[in-house]
């Protein structure tokens, strides 16, 4: 320390330098000291960015150089690719192996087995054990029928079950049907929704059954489709509703 000429004293400069270097010192390891503590405090919450930015923008390992994701095609192609690796060790290229599967009939499968041609001439020498031979267009009579005491009306009660007939007619003579009672009505006066009158003969039943448009009755509609019937059928028909009586 010296004395300046005025007889007051001040500090050696290197004592002034020396506290102020200690005292920036003190200032700054404070401020770093703050800012590794603030640092600290906000990790959490800036990896948590970082993370959520990743995810948006689809950036991750391996993915930085392509923001496509996958196709169907590429997907379909991985899969094929596997199937391939798979059957790498086959004693047959997998192609050759599928070919010839497909190309057996699938036993286990009926839908999957070769169908028969649609053609009858392919059915043609065929037989089967105990049938007997019938025309094209031919029907028989049941067996039941036979021996009935009108064989033909018995028939064609059968038949009227069958074909269902009854669904829209009655043979009790009340009951009231989308279509005419059957009960006695051969031999009757019919009143045609065109005014003419005609009898109920076995040409008029069969033209009903056959083209029953053609001659509807007063109160009745046209709820009667047309039937292609084989002509024993229709005489079949014809005989059971003669035999209803009247």
């Amino acid at each position: 320390m010296s004395f300046g000429s005025s007889g007051g004293s001040r500090c050696c400069p290197s004592a002034i330098h020396g506290f102020s270097g200690a005292f920036t010192s003190t200032k700054y390891t404070e401020r770093a000291r703050m800012s590794t503590k603030q640092n600290t405090r906000f990790a959490p919450l800036r990896v948590l960015v970082a993370f959520t930015v990743l995810m948006a923008f689809g950036v991750g390992c391996g993915q930085a150089d392509s923001a496509r994701a996958p196709s169907p095609d590429d997907e379909r192609d991985i899969i094929l690719r596997e199937q391939e690796a798979a059957l790498e060790g086959g004693t047959i290229p997998i192609g050759q192996a599928m070919a010839e599967y497909t190309a057996k009939p699938r036993a286990d499968f009926p839908a999957l087995a070769p169908r028969p041609s649609d053609d009858e001439s392919a059915v043609d020498g065929w037989s089967f054990k105990g049938a007997a031979p019938v025309a094209p267009g031919e029907v028989t009579m049941p067996p039941e029928c036979t021996g009935a005491a009108d064989p033909m009306a018995c028939w064609g009660q059968k038949l009227s079950n069958s074909k269902g007939c009854m669904a829209c007619h009655s043979v009790d003579g009340e009951k009231q049907q989308p279509c005419p009672n059957w009960k006695g009505i051969f031999g009757t006066d019919r009143l045609l929704v065109s005014g003419e009158t005609v009898v109920a003969d076995e040409a008029y039943l069969a033209d009903s059954i056959k083209n029953s448009w053609d001659q509807v009755v007063q109160g009745y509609g046209k709820t009667m489709p047309p039937y292609n019937f084989p002509e024993q059928e229709v005489e079949a028909l014809i005989a059971y509703l003669k035999s209803l009586g009247e």
